[in-house]
C-alpha cells in the first residue's frame, strides 16, 4: 500500500493550490434517463455517459476512471457482424476474431490472451460464472439482436465487480422499450454467403406495462475453409412501472451457435494458401465443430426512496459449449454445461452533506459439468509421441461453485471540486469437485485424474480514487484499484501426471494492483481523454518443479508488469465533419517468471491505433460516410523474445443513408486495400502458428421501421 499512499499524497499536493467551485448536484432517476436519451441521439462523437461504474448514469468527468462507450448511432453506422468492429474503435481496445468466426481473444491493457482477466456483462449482469470462464464470452451477449450501447471500463473494476474485472469490464446494454409502438426489420448480405436477418417489436401496452421482442438469425460460410457458422438469437424485455418510485424489468435472452472449426497455419500453409483450414484430411473427416447454447432469465427491481436507491437483481443462467480442441495434437472432443442462479443486491444512500454510500452483496451458485474424450485414432510422431484410441475418456466430472461477495463504496466531496471515493469488496469462493470418471491417478497420456475434493479462495479488494473538477467541463483523477481472478475449475482439476495434487491446497487467486492518472475534457467541439496506467499482476499461477520429489506443483510465483498510455479525442470539425482518434502504447513484461524475468510478454502489440473520419454532407440529408484506419505495432511471438512479428494496417469504409423516417440503407467494405496481413502469430518449439487476417470483404444492408 506504500505506492497507494504516495500516489494519493501526490494528488493532494497537486490539487491543494487550485481554486474551489460550486458543489455538483446529485442526479435522480429522471436525470439518468435524460442523460442516456441525449447520449443516444448524439452518437459516438459525443458519447460521454456511462452506467457501468455504479449502475446509474454519470457524465464521464464525474468518474475517476477510464470508461468509454459506443452509442446507438455509431453501432448503426458500423452494422458489425461482431462486437469487435465497434469496440476496436476505443482507445486501448483490441478484440481479435478467431478464424473469422464468433470466437474472440481480447487485449485491453494486456497482451492478446484467452485468460480470465476480463469481466463480460449483459445489462450489468455477468454473462458467465467466474469458475467456468470462457474467453469467447461476448458471443453470449445480445449484440446481434438487441444492443443499445456498449461500454468498456478499463483497468480494475469498481467495488461492484469481482473476479475477472482485472484488465477491463465490458458491458453490452440492451435497448429499452420505446414510448410508441415500433417494428424494425433489417437484412444484411455479404461475401462468403453472409446473411443476417434482424426483427424487433416494441410496444407500450399502457402507462405501466411495455415490452420488446427482438431476434436475429445469421449464417456465414467464412472466408477460410471449414469456418462456416450459424447463429440464432432471441431476446424478450418487459418493463413494469409498479409505482411512481418502483420499477421491475424482466429480461430473457437465448441463443444457439453452430460453427465449424479451423486451426492456425504453418508458415508453409500460409505462403501457399491463407484460406486453408489448417486441419488435416483425417481431422476434417470428423467435421470438428463448436456448438453452444445459452439462456438467461433475469428480473431487476429498482426502488427510489427520496434520494436513496435500492436494486435487487435475480437471475438464472444456462450455457453449453461443445467443441473439438483443434489446437491439441490429438483433437479431443470437449463438452461442458454450466447452470447458475444468482442474486445482485445493492443499496445507495445519499447523506445530508451530499456524500453517498453504496452497499451490496453478490451471490452465485453454479454447477459445471465437463467431459472430454478421444473422437478418432491419432498417432503422434516425434516430440511428444503418443497413440490415442477413439473412445478413450480423459475427464468426466462436475464442480459446484458458490460465490459470496459483499462490498462497500463511499463517495465524499473533500472540497467543492475534489471528490474522494473509497471502496472495498470481499469475495469468498468455494469449489466442490466430483470426479465421475471412475479411475484415479495416472490414466495415461500424461493425465492425472483426481479424487473428489473441496477448495476455497478468499480475497479483499480495496479501491480508492480522487477526482478533481477543473475549469469548465474537465477533470483530473488519480485511482488505485486492487482486483483478482479466480482459477477456473478446469485449470484446477484437469492437470497432468507431472503435477502434485497437494499443491492445489496452497493456491491463492491471482492479484492485481492498478494505479492510474487521467485527464478528461468536454469542450464545445472537442473531447479529450488521457490515461496513464501501471498495473502489476502478482501471485500468477504457474508450475514449479520439485527436483527431490520429481514432480511439478501449482504455485503463485509470477509477477507481470503492464504499463502504458491511452489517448482518445473526438473533434467536431464542422457541422458535417467529425474525427475520432484512439491510440494506446504499452509495455507488458515479466518481473518474476522462470527464465523470462525482464522479457516482454508475447502477443503484445507495442501500440494500437484507430482513426475514424465521418462526413455527413448538408446536400444529402441522412447520409453519413466513414473512413477508418486501424493499425497495430510489432510484437514478440514467444515469451523467450526470440522472434518478432510485424503489426498490420487496415482501412475500412462505411456508409449509412437514412432515406426517410422508415427506410435506411448501409454498406461497408472491410480491408479496402485487400492487405495480406497476419492477425496474430505465435512461436512454439521453433514452429510458427499463424492466424491470417481477413481479405477485402463487402457487406450491404437495409433497415425498415414502422
Amino acid at each position: 500500500m506504500n505506492k497507494l499512499a504516495s500516489v494519493l499524497s501526490l494528488a493532494l499536493m497537486a490539487t491543494s493550490s487550485l481554486s474551489q467551485a460550486q458543489d455538483g448536484a446529485s442526479r435522480d432517476d429522471a436525470l439518468d434517463d435524460a442523460l442516456l436519451a441525449s447520449s443516444a441521439t448524439l452518437g459516438s462523437a459525443m458519447e460521454r455517459i456511462s452506467i457501468t461504474a455504479n449502475r446509474k448514469a454519470n457524465v464521464d468527468t464525474e468518474l475517476a476512471m477510464s470508461v468509454h462507450s459506443v452509442g446507438k448511432a455509431e453501432l448503426a453506422l458500423d452494422n458489425g457482424q461482431h462486437p469487435a468492429e465497434s469496440l476496436n474503435s476505443l482507445a486501448g481496445v483490441l478484440i481479435e476474431q478467431i478464424a473469422g468466426g464468433q470466437g474472440h481473444k481480447t487485449a485491453i491493457r494486456m497482451p492478446v490472451n484467452t485468460s480470465g482477466y476480463y469481466l463480460y456483462l449483459q445489462d450489468n449482469i455477468p454473462i458467465q460464472s467466474p469458475a467456468f470462464f470462457n474467453h469467447n464470452g461476448l458471443w453470449w451477449s445480445s449484440f446481434n439482436s438487441n444492443v443499445g450501447r456498449m461500454e468498456v471500463l478499463k483497468g480494475a473494476g469498481t467495488a461492484l465487480y469481482g473476479s475477472g474485472a482485472v484488465a477491463a469490464t465490458i458491458n453490452v446494454i440492451s435497448e429499452g422499450v420505446g414510448q410508441d409502438t415500433k417494428t424494425n426489420a433489417g437484412l444484411v448480405l455479404g461475401e462468403d454467403e453472409y446473411q443476417k436477418l434482424q426483427l424487433s417489436y416494441s410496444d407500450r401496452v399502457n402507462a405501466e406495462h411495455g415490452y420488446r421482442v427482438s431476434g436475429s438469425v445469421f449464417r456465414n460460410e467464412g472466408w477460410r475453409r471449414h469456418t462456416a457458422s450459424e447463429r440464432a438469437e432471441l431476446n424478450l424485455r418487459h418493463e413494469y412501472e409498479l409505482s411512481d418510485d418502483q420499477r421491475l424489468v424482466t429480461l430473457f435472452s437465448a441463443s444457439q451457435l453452430d460453427q465449424e472449426m479451423a486451426a492456425g497455419l504453418t508458415e508453409q500453409e500460409y505462403a501457399l494458401d491463407r484460406s486453408h483450414s489448417g486441419l488435416s484430411d483425417e481431422v476434417l473427416a470428423i467435421d470438428p465443430r463448436r456448438k453452444s447454447q445459452y439462456a438467461r432469465l433475469s428480473s431487476q427491481w429498482d426502488k427510489l426512496s427520496g434520494d436513496d436507491r435500492y436494486s435487487l437483481i435475480g437471475y438464472l443462467r444456462h450455457n453449453t459449449n461443445d467443441y473439438t480442441a483443434t489446437w491439441n495434437a490429438n483433437m479431443p472432443q470437449v463438452a461442458t454445461e454450466v447452470n447458475s442462479v444468482g442474486v445482485l443486491a445493492l443499496a445507495n444512500f445519499m447523506h445530508p452533506d451530499d456524500s453517498e454510500t453504496t452497499v451490496g452483496v453478490d451471490l452465485e451458485y453454479s454447477i459445471g459439468e465437463e467431459h472430454s474424450y478421444q473422437p478418432l485414432d491419432v498417432s503422434i510422431q516425434g516430440r511428444g509421441a503418443d497413440e490415442f484410441v477413439a473412445g478413450e475418456q480423459f475427464y468426466d466430472d462436475s464442480t459446484d461453485y458458490l460465490g459470496v461477495s459483499p462490498y462497500l463504496q463511499h463517495q465524499r466531496q473533500l472540497t467543492q471540486r475534489l471528490t474522494l471515493t473509497l471502496g472495498a469488496r470481499y469475495d469468498h469462493a468455494a469449489y466442490d469437485f466430483n470426479n465421475d470418471l471412475g479411475r484415479f491417478g495416472d490414466i495415461g497420456h500424461g493425465k492425472l485424474s483426481l479424487h473428489d475434493r473441496s477448495d476455497s479462495f478468499s480475497h479483499l479488494s480495496p479501491k480508492a480514487s480522487l477526482n478533481y473538477q477543473l475549469f469548465g467541463d474537465s477533470s483530473l483523477y488519480l485511482r488505485y484499484a486492487n482486483s483478482f481472478r479466480l482459477p477456473t475449475a478446469s485449470s484446477l482439476y484437469h492437470i497432468s501426471t507431472k503435477d502434485s495434487e497437494q499443491g492445489l491446497s496452497k493456491l491463492k487467486p491471482e492479484v492485481s494492483d492498478t494505479y492510474e492518472l487521467g485527464y478528461k475534457a468536454n469542450f464545445e467541439t472537442l473531447t479529450l481523454d488521457l490515461a496513464l496506467y501501471y498495473m502489476d499482476v502478482d501471485d500468477g499461477i504457474v508450475n514449479a518443479f520439485d527436483e527431490d520429489a520429481g514432480f511439478r506443483y501449482l504455485v503463485n510465483a509470477t509477477r507481470v508488469i503492464h504499463k502504458g498510455v491511452e489517448v482518445a479525442s473526438d473533434w467536431q470539425a464542422s457541422e458535417s465533419l467529425n474525427f475520432t482518434f484512439a491510440y494506446s502504447k504499452s509495455r507488458h513484461e515479466f518481473d518474476e517468471y522462470q527464465g523470462f524475468s525482464g522479457n516482454e510478454m508475447m502477443n503484445a502489440p507495442a501500440y494500437i491505433v484507430d482513426v475514424r473520419g465521418r462526413y455527413s454532407p448538408a446536400s444529402v440529408q441522412g447520409l453519413t460516410l466513414m473512413a477508418e484506419w486501424q493499425a497495430t505495432g510489432d510484437y514478440w511471438m514467444d515469451d523467450a523474445n526470440s522472434r518478432r512479428a510485424e503489426g498490420y494496417e487496415v482501412i475500412n469504409l462505411k456508409l449509412h443513408y437514412k432515406a426517410n423516417a422508415k427506410l435506411s440503407f448501409h454498406a461497408r467494405v472491410l480491408n479496402l486495400t485487400d492487405n495480406d496481413y497476419v492477425q496474430s502469430a505465435s512461436l512454439s518449439y521453433g514452429k510458427a502458428n499463424i492466424n491470417p487476417g481477413a481479405p477485402r470483404t463487402f457487406y450491404v444492408g437495409v433497415d425498415y421501421q414502422w
